[in-house]
């Protein structure tokens, strides 16, 4: 209606009724009680869509019934927000029409309405993500200038003021606000075309500037748009510089109030660039606490502003920052009895954010005696019952305590790397779970009130595990049992936390259990892996329970969703194969089965059929990978006690095969599969397959030949395990032992010239893993004295090999020693150059032995 008023004002020269102020404003009125609405997580502005409108001062020019049809098949989106701005610029042409009298001027309540919108929408995080040609700050910094622009001279006659709406202190208050909220707009972009049923964006508003120019108002625009926060909050405080000049002069309750908005504002404005920003971080924050303090000064600053400042200072690196924290909370606190500015939902902040600032120093003390204070508080209901402790305080403190130090908390902890003593860690799991005990006192206590936002997860729960599994020393005879009883009381945790709390648990709390009894498995400790897997089975039942009762949808979840997952599986098998016993291969071979006959007979997660595009990883189920088969591999392959332990890691390699030859790319075996496959041959020998008259040395040169049509490079230990599988040989048929020693030739000469390839030098020791090394001659005079018989081309042959090592650096005690086997006494102490019974390396030139592996991955290596 209003639209047709000034259509039919505009058609008759005024002769019609001319809407006034007031008409504009009850229109303006019903938008802007359009306000927002609530969604399932954030407060968003109403948005709706309608069809596209002409001005109507522009539809008198173009009178054509097919452009009307046009525009009424032209959709485009509308916030409250556009909508005022639209009834202003309306307001506006028609006031410049009818030579800008007093009584259609727009107020400037009305322009602070529309500023006071844009300022709201400029923090939205939804509202920024749609297509605008400009942020909504540069908008109402527009809005500002606009206002004071010039009016034309012809109008400025008869009484008339010279500028169009002289703003007051609002207006500058809600421009400051809109800039101090300044978010980058982040949309894709696309190209709005005339097309029917295409929906635009704000296309019934034009530019301040084109408006300007229409209406010959002498109008500026910004030399300079801000970009980012922190040119936005430099605008901001140019006009808070005005403000506070305004404020000098007219000092009133209305311009005092306005000026602390500003203040407020600006300074949560650098609260948030402190915490978004590492280079101006320290500014940021000294900015922030200077305008609170200026804030404070003019009248109580709202609770809201404390929490800003409080926030930066927990991200700050400075040592003081969570002293001064700590004072901007107890000035907080000193304001409770002024209820129109303390929000009990901000105190909770505020008491977070203190704990965090002096968790960040790794000062857990400090951080515990903030969380009893705001528990004190709690209790003694001075704020009401809506006051109540954030759980994730807990959390933060918690975490402090799991590595809290107290020899480096004098020190920048930070700095220094996190090792603390035995009792230092017993104490602090002991304080962690004390933590825990008073947040499960709160949750009770809000499930008392019926308060049911008040939900506790597990991640509380998991730090006080994991600060209690820390607890541990390294596994030993000795500590066997002391470390089993401390993962026995972390694993009572997670029983409490689910069976007594009815807190479920979730990933990470699983894998802290399964990997601490996984370190502890060892050999002769089975126990600790049996543990593991008792573990792993009581979540194995929950989903089957559940998958029974019908209480889990395999169709609502993604892969992420399920679990136990393949971590959870590999920590189990890990745990077995960690026992180095046949008996924790084999349990390990069950387990792998188990998972995967689960996978393959799981559901599908997929709401309709399964189609041609399905993958392998679309299942309720954990799918065994690479690592799973590798893990198993390994356990078989060290094992000299089982006869059958290569049939199991060559069917376990074809398996592997045979889905990556079926398109599961994830599934191809690497080098570390192929060369504990050639491993396990070592120890038993392997008679099955489609050839087999093979001996064993034919058959890792085999294998060998296969993972180099797979595309898999062979490496170091590649090669020496075939060497060593040769020197295993255990036919005494001459053909055979001449068969595998010429493969042990061919593979120590490939090695060789792999390395040469890669230019190696002989006087450097090569830090790849493409080069013969200690392993390799030593394997190698292990297969010259098994499968030569002593004659002097064995000595010529073993006499090369040891002069070789020396040369590039590789020899130690365990290639002596195989040579002392290999050749005769005289020729022994002719290469070594020492007549004497016991020779070490120790005895030996330093050079020869210069780039020899540790000893103790010597031993680890060689006895494979």
């Amino acid at each position: 209606m209003l639209r047709r008023m000034m259509e039919n004002r505009y058609r008759s020269d005024g002769r019609t009724v001319c809407p006034d102020s007031r008409t504009f404003n009850l229109v303006a009125a019903s938008y802007g009680r359009l306000r927002c609405k609530n969604s399932a997580k954030h407060t968003v502005g109403v948005i709706w869509e309608e069809e596209l409108k002409l001005n109507p001062q522009y539809r008198l020019l173009i009178n054509n019934n097919n452009i009307d049809e046009a525009l009424d098949q032209m959709m485009i989106s509308m916030t409250s927000t556009d909508k005022l701005q639209e009834l202003l610029q309306l307001q506006l042409f028609l006031c410049h029409y009818e030579g800008w009298p007093d009584e259609l001027r727009p107020s400037v309540n009305i322009f602070n309405r529309v500023i006071r919108r844009l300022a709201w929408r400029s923090g939205s995080i939804e509202a920024n993500c749609r297509h605008k040609p400009m942020s909504d700050a540069e908008q109402a910094m527009q809005w500002l200038k606009f206002m004071n622009s010039t009016l034309p001279q012809q109008f400025t006659m008869e009484g008339n003021h010279g500028t169009i709406c002289p703003p007051d202190p609002k207006t500058i208050s809600y421009v400051i606000e809109a800039l101090s909220s300044f978010r980058v707009q982040v949309y894709s972009e696309r190209k709005d075309t005339l097309m029917p049923d295409k929906v635009l964006s704000t296309a019934n508003i034009i530019s301040i500037s084109e408006m300007a120019n229409e209406m010959n108002v002498q109008f500026e625009a910004e030399s300079s748009t801000p970009k980012d926060l922190y040119s936005a909050l430099q605008k901001a405080e140019e006009l808070l510089n005005e403000q506070e000049e305004m404020y000098k002069v007219d000092s009133n309750e209305k311009s005092k109030q306005a000026l602390a908005h500003s203040y407020k504002c600006i300074l949560e404005g650098f609260g948030r660039y402190a915490v978004t920003s590492e280079s101006s971080q320290n500014y940021a924050i000294k900015r922030a606490c200077d305008l609170l303090c200026r804030l404070e000064a003019l009248c109580d600053a709202p609770s809201s502003s404390y929490v800003s400042v409080i926030l930066a200072l927990s991200i700050s690196n400075r040592p003081s920052a969570a002293a001064v924290a700590e004072e901007v909370l107890n000035r907080m606190l000193s304001n409770m009895n002024s209820d129109q500015y303390l929000n009990v939902h901000d105190v909770s902040k505020a008491f977070s954010g203190c704990i965090a600032a002096y968790v960040k120093n790794n000062d857990a003390p400090n951080a515990e005696k903030i969380l009893f204070q705001m528990i004190d508080l709690y209790e003694s209901e001075v704020l009401g019952s809506e006051f109540v402790p954030e759980p994730r305080a807990f959390g933060t403190c918690i975490a402090a305590w799991s590595k809290y130090d107290n020899a480096t908390e004098k020190t920048n902890a930070r700095d220094s790397k996190w090792v603390s003593s035995p009792r230092q860690r017993l104490y602090n799991a002991d304080r962690a779970e004390s933590i825990l005990v008073e947040l499960e006192s709160v949750a009770r206590n809000e499930a008392a009130k019926n308060n049911k936002n008040y939900v506790l997860g597990a991640t509380p729960y998991n730090i006080a595990i994991l600060a209690r599994v820390q607890t541990l020393d390294s596994s030993t005879p000795k500590t066997r049992r002391s470390n089993e009883g401390i993962i026995l009381h972390a694993q009572s945790i997670l029983d409490h936390m689910e069976f007594e709390m009815g807190v479920p648990a979730d990933p990470y709390t699983y894998s802290i259990l399964l990997n601490a009894w996984t370190k502890q498995s060892s050999p002769g400790n089975e126990k600790a892996a049996d543990y593991a897997e008792e573990l792993l089975r009581r979540r194995i039942e929950d989903v089957d329970i559940s998958k029974i009762y019908g209480e889990d949808d395999p169709s609502a979840k993604t892969v992420d969703d399920v679990w136990p997952n393949v971590k959870h599986y590999s920590s189990v098998l890990k745990a077995h194969a960690n026992c180095m016993s046949p008996a924790g291969a084999r349990k390990a071979l069950s387990l792998l089965s188990e998972m995967e006959k689960r996978f393959y007979d799981a559901s599908v997660i997929s709401d309709g059929d399964v189609d041609d595009d399905f993958h392998v990883d679309q299942k309720d189920a954990a799918k065994p990978d690479l690592v799973c088969y590798s893990i198993v591999i390994d356990a078989f392959a060290k094992q000299k006690q089982l006869t059958d332990a290569s049939s199991v890691a060559f069917r376990l390699l074809c398996a592997m095969e045979e889905k990556y030859h079926a398109g599961d790319m994830s599934m191809k075996p690497n080098n570390r599969i192929y060369s504990a496959v050639i491993l396990s041959l070592v120890h038993s020998p392997y008679n099955g397959g489609e050839s087999p008259n093979l001996n064993n040395a034919q058959r890792a040169w085999s294998l060998l030949d296969e993972m180099k049509a797979n595309g898999v490079q062979p490496n170091s230990f590649t090669y020496n395990y075939i060497i060593n599988c040769c020197a295993h040989e255990e036919s005494q048929d001459d053909n055979d032992q001449r068969i595998s020693f010429e493969i042990a030739i061919k593979a120590f000469q490939e090695l060789r010239k792999m390395a040469s390839s890669n230019n190696s030098d002989d006087e450097s020791c090569s830090t790849d893993a493409y080069h013969p090394d200690s392993f390799t001659y030593a394997f190698m005079l292990k297969a010259c004295t098994n499968l030569l018989s002593p004659s002097p081309f064995r000595t010529k042959v073993a006499t090369q090999i040891f002069k070789e090592c020396c040369k590039t650096g590789y020899c130690n005690d365990e290639v002596i020693k195989r040579l002392r086997w290999c050749v005769d006494t005289d020729n022994y102490n002719s290469l070594i150059g020492i007549s004497k019974r016991e020779v070490k390396m120790d005895d030996m030139p330093s050079s020869w032995g210069r780039c020899s592996l540790p000893s103790q991955r010597r031993r680890n290596h060689l006895s494979q």
